[in-house]
C-alpha cells in the first residue's frame, strides 16, 4: 500500500513497542507505539531515550511494530502513537489509517507543536500536553518558535474533533509551577478532561534532575483543586 511504504520511510528512526497496557487508552485493552524523536527538550522526559540521536540500535522497524500487532488482533481493540513526538513523522496519517484498517481504534499522543497535522491523523481519542503555561515554553521547547501559541493552536483543533480528548499536565518542578497552574486552569473549559501526572527523578533527559525530588502529593491535589474550578474532571495519575 502506498500510505504504509510513506509511513515506513517517516518513521526509519525506530519504534518501540509496548506490548500491552490497561491505562494508555480509556476503555481499551492497547499497544503503544513509541515513535523516537521529539522536536521538545523537556528536562525531565521520561523517555530521553527517544527524544534525539542517537536512538537505542534495538528500536524495532515499523514492519515489525506491524507484525506483531497482526498477532494480538484477537486481543487488542487499540493502538497508541506516542514517542518522542510522533507528529515529527509526516506519514503518520497514512499508519493510523493502515492501523484503523485493521480494526484498530487509535489514540495520538502528542505534544501540541504541530497542529496543522492532528486533524489528519483522524484518531478515535487524543491525549494533547500542556507543559506549562503558553508563555514559558522556552524552558521545554527551547528550540521551537512560537511553540505556547502552536499549543494554544492544538488546544483548539482538539477541542474541534468531536472524539474523546485529555488534557495532561505534568506538575515538574520549575516548569508546571503554581502559577503556572493558575494560567492553565484559565484555558480550561467545563467538558475538559485533565489528568494531572507528578514529577518522578527516574530516567530523565537533563541527568540533573536525577536528584529532584519527586512531586509531594499534596500539591497534586492542591493543583487538582484549582483546575477542578473550571473543568469538570479532573484526576490525578499515580504513574506516567
Amino acid at each position: 500500500m502506498r500510505g504504509l511504504a510513506e509511513s515506513r520511510r517517516t518513521a526509519a528512526a525506530g519504534v518501540a513497542v509496548q506490548k500491552t497496557s490497561l491505562i494508555d487508552f480509556p476503555g481499551r485493552v492497547s499497544s503503544v507505539l513509541f515513535f523516537a524523536g521529539c522536536n521538545f527538550r523537556c528536562p525531565y522526559c521520561h523517555n530521553p531515550d527517544l527524544v534525539r540521536p542517537p536512538f537505542p540500535d534495538d528500536l524495532g522497524t515499523l514492519e515489525e511494530a506491524l507484525s506483531f500487532l497482526e498477532t494480538r488482533r484477537s486481543v487488542l481493540s487499540g493502538v497508541v502513537l506516542s514517542g518522542g513526538e510522533p507528529l515529527v513523522w509526516e506519514g503518520l496519517p497514512n499508519l493510523a489509517e493502515e492501523l484503523r484498517g485493521r480494526g484498530f481504534k487509535v489514540k495520538l499522543d502528542t505534544n501540541g507543536s504541530f497542529p496543522d497535522r492532528i486533524e489528519d491523523v483522524g484518531a478515535d481519542y487524543v491525549a494533547l500536553d500542556l507543559k506549562t503555561a503558553p508563555d514559558r515554553y522556552d524552558r521545554v521547547a527551547p528550540g521551537v518558535p512560537d511553540a505556547g501559541a502552536k499549543v494554544l493552536e492544538s488546544l483548539r483543533v482538539v477541542r474541534s474533533l468531536g472524539v474523546p480528548y485529555e488534557l495532561r499536565i505534568t506538575c515538574a518542578p520549575g516548569v508546571a509551577e503554581p502559577e503556572d497552574i493558575r494560567v492553565l486552569a484559565e484555558l480550561l473549559l467545563p467538558e475538559d478532561s485533565v489528568a494531572l501526572q507528578g514529577f518522578r527523578p527516574l530516567r530523565v533527559l537533563d541527568p540533573r534532575w536525577g536528584s529532584f525530588p519527586a512531586t509531594p502529593e499534596r500539591l497534586l491535589e492542591e493543583y487538582a483543586r484549582e483546575l477542578g474550578k473550571r473543568a469538570a474532571r479532573v484526576r490525578i495519575r499515580s504513574s506516567f
